[in-house]
């Protein structure tokens, strides 16, 4: 399974984080989904990231 980076799809800073990630990651490693998408929400039900949480989050080798 890929790395998927979840962000805060409506924060600068978060976009500029994956921006700056995606430069640098030569091997294709991420994927990346913002918090507020249908794949987004299912993460975050299924690793119970509460609806607080508006930051970056590595889902990674079944962990979050």
């Amino acid at each position: 399974m890929s790395s998927i980076v979840l962000f805060d799809g409506v924060c600068n800073f978060c976009n500029g984080a994956v921006n700056f990630i995606i430069k640098h990651d030569r091997e294709k490693r991420f994927k990346f989904a913002p918090l507020q998408s249908e794949i987004g929400q299912e993460l975050r039900a299924k690793f119970d990231i509460g609806e607080d949480v508006d930051s970056i989050i590595l889902v990674e080798n079944e962990e979050a």
